[in-house]
């Protein structure tokens, strides 16, 4: 849809920012009328060609047609079929073709058709023939549409008038076209007063009443109470135009201000709105498919926030009630429903129209004539819009959903809150942020497109936050990799390498195999000889005993992975490699161990009291192997276990001391000092 021509829009930005509402609005009713009135030029040049060839009597050439301008010709061929031949030929026959050249919003075949077949007369009593006040100002009408293809606005430069531009259109007469208003607008109450039933009348009389209530401006032909049963105004479109040209003619910027200035029309405009909305789309669509009553902007954009949609679409995709709203600039209401009700289609055709709109710098709300009400649709419904078909788009085509979102400049926050969600919910990481290459850099992706590597690393890093407070710390993993967030990776693989040293159930040792494998993968990926670039980043962070950490969870899961499956002596030297626990009774031994668990990462801290209790166990599981060989043993044997023996005890002993030290048992389970009593016990 050709949205300058729908709604009057300026695609350049005015240069002044002080034009007030009522101009804004006003220019929007010209292109409104400009709208409806090519949409009727087509629909006349549809029906005369189909005429011509179906052998339609009266779709033939017009006689004299050879001085009317083409839009004429084809005009006076449209009303011999509409309103027939016997009335278009016969007396008072240029009434109906006037009318349809005006419906056509194009004085200049209105003049034509004047010249050609108007009768003129001064008499008051032939009220077939065009009166001399209705010659001067179709005259007059002509000559400010110049070359133009309506009155209202210039297809070749947007089919819009600047609102800048006021001065020269009809929302501005001068003073001459204003007493010759007045004057047909005389001549208008008068057919009135002398055809109370105009449907009564000579069929040409009907048309004489319209043409010159749109040409005075007395009252809207579509409000008539006299042409209510004329048939004239038939269709929805008709009664926009006809309330939108009623609102033209009420604007007067002329020194002696004799009908009024724009904010007639403004308040014209709003109460059409107003008319429309309390109709509904019932009213418009045909099937009856839409029966959704907004009553304002805000219901509408509430409706649509809260994924209000109908059973079915209707036959006009939501537009037959979409665009009447539209034509009185109830744009917010009009874009709600049409995303609403329009299905995937409607939700596509609101969004660019929007978007189109807001980029022309159309305010995207519902305009009411009063001064003191505000609204904040527009700040609302673009950006619902906007992120609504951006998320529609997201199952096929991630890198379009991220270019839709780019197009709401100045949100920022919102802009970046939907990539995270856009991150999340589809999982493309790949064809967003990229891969990382060998040397540690990322490849270029969606998001590069628009954002420096910096605010993508940033962007990338806030999204792995909302995956670890959304519990999807799988997900925060594989971003961090992306986003070179080294020491936030580690700390998060540390902590759920932690909390699953221990598992007591199978959902949980699945859990562990993953952080384990995950772990494995990204230390053969990232830390092989010869890389260096995570060394590197935690290094210039002041992290590397993040690096420890990981390297000694790493071995613990090891150390637990053995004595889960009873390779106690396998476990026992694991740990001894790891320089945890004592191995002496030098009290400097016992110090630096002491020293270096208050060193500890508080993930590792947390969970020691679990690698005590399992290195005990795993002492006095060797402690009872040997003692069971014992009884076999040769003297020389004897000496050689009863020694070992004897350090296993003395590791035992120092173990507990070394509990003791550390305070072990608040950092677990209130018996874990009694257990670890026991187990000594056990080795008595």
């Amino acid at each position: 849809m050709n949205v300058s021509a729908s709604l009057g829009l300026n695609l350049t930005p005015p240069s002044n920012n002080n034009i007030n509402d009522s101009e804004s609005v006003a220019a929007g009713v010209l292109g409104a009328c400009n709208f409806f009135a090519i949409q009727f030029r087509n629909h006349v040049v549809d029906v005369v060609r189909n005429a011509e060839l179906s052998g339609l009597s009266g779709a033939s050439a017009v006689q004299g047609g050879g001085s009317l301008s083409p839009v004429a010709r084809d005009v006076c061929a449209f009303a011999s079929i509409v309103a027939g031949r016997e009335v278009t030929e016969g007396r008072g026959g240029v009434w109906p073709k006037l009318f349809y050249c005006f419906r056509c919003g194009d004085s200049n075949a209105a003049s034509t058709v004047l010249k050609q077949f108007g009768n003129v007369s001064v008499s008051s009593d032939d009220m077939s023939a065009v009166d001399p006040q209705v010659v001067e100002l179709v005259s007059q009408l002509a000559q400010m549409q110049k070359d133009n293809d309506t009155i209202f606005g210039d297809s070749t430069n947007g089919n819009a008038r600047p609102v800048q531009q006021l001065q020269s259109s009809l929302l501005s007469p001068g003073n001459s076209i204003v007493q010759n208003r007045r004057a047909v607008w005389d001549l208008y109450e008068r057919t009135k007063t002398r055809n109370p039933s105009l449907s009564a009348a000579e069929p040409f009389v009907a048309y004489r009443a319209a043409c010159l209530a749109l040409l005075g401006g007395s009252e809207s032909i579509s409000e008539s109470t006299s042409l209510e049963s004329s048939g004239i105004v038939k269709t929805v479109e008709d009664y926009l135009y006809a309330s939108l040209w009623y609102a033209v003619l009420l604007a007067d910027t002329s020194s002696d201000g004799g009908i009024g200035g724009l904010k007639k029309t403004s308040e014209a405009v709003a109460r059409l709105g107003g008319l429309i909305k309390q109709w509904g789309p019932s009213y418009f669509e045909q099937d009856d498919a839409s029966d959704n009553q907004y009553s304002s902007a805000a219901s509408a954009v509430a409706m649509a926030t809260q994924g209000g949609v109908s059973m079915s679409i209707p036959r006009s995709g939501g537009w037959a009630y979409s665009l009447p709203l539209m034509a009185s600039q109830q744009y917010a209401t009009a874009m709600a429903s049409l995303a609403d009700v329009g299905g995937g289609l409607g939700l596509l055709q609101a969004t660019h129209v929007a978007v189109v709109g807001d980029a022309a710098g159309l305010p995207l709300n519902d305009f009411i004539s009063d001064e003191h009400s505000s609204s904040n649709a527009s700040q609302v419904l673009l950006p619902m819009l906007v992120c609504s078909y951006s998320a529609s788009l997201q199952g096929s085509n991630v890198a379009a959903a991220v270019k839709y979102l780019m197009l709401l400049c100045g949100k920022g926050k919102l802009v970046k809150e939907q990539i995270q969600r856009l991150l999340l919910e589809t999982r493309q990481f790949e064809a967003l942020a990229g891969t990382v290459r060998g040397d540690g850099s990322r490849s270029n992706a969606a998001l590069d497109e628009y954002f420096s590597k910096k605010e993508v690393s940033s962007l990338l890093a806030e999204t792995a936050g909302d995956a670890i407070r959304a519990g999807k710390a799988a997900d925060a993993a594989e971003i961090l990799v992306l986003a070179g967030k080294y020491d936030a990776l580690f700390s998060l693989m540390n902590r759920e390498l932690a909390s699953y040293l221990v598992v007591s159930t199978e959902e949980e040792f699945k859990k562990r195999q993953f952080w384990f494998n995950a772990a494995s993968q990204f230390h053969a990926i990232h830390l092989s000889p010869g890389k260096t670039y995570v060394q590197s980043n935690l290094d210039e962070e002041g992290k590397m005993a993040l690096g420890n950490t990981f390297q000694l969870l790493m071995n613990l899961v090891v150390f637990f992975d053995r004595c889960r499956e009873h390779q106690w002596q396998a476990a026992w030297v694991l740990m001894d490699n790891l320089e945890l626990l004592p191995k002496n009774e030098n009290g400097s031994d016992m110090t630096i161990k002491v020293e270096a668990f208050s060193a500890l990462d508080v993930c590792v801290k947390q969970v020691f009291h679990h690698v005590v209790i399992a290195s005990m166990e795993s002492l006095c599981h060797l402690y009872r192997t040997q003692r069971h060989g014992e009884s076999s043993a040769s003297v020389y044997q004897h000496n050689t276990l009863d020694q070992a023996l004897n350090e296993l005890q003395t590791r035992a002993r120092l173990l507990v001391t070394f509990s003791r030290l550390i305070n072990l048992p608040s950092s677990g389970d209130s018996d874990t000092y009694v257990k670890i009593a026991q187990l000594e016990k056990n080795m008595m």
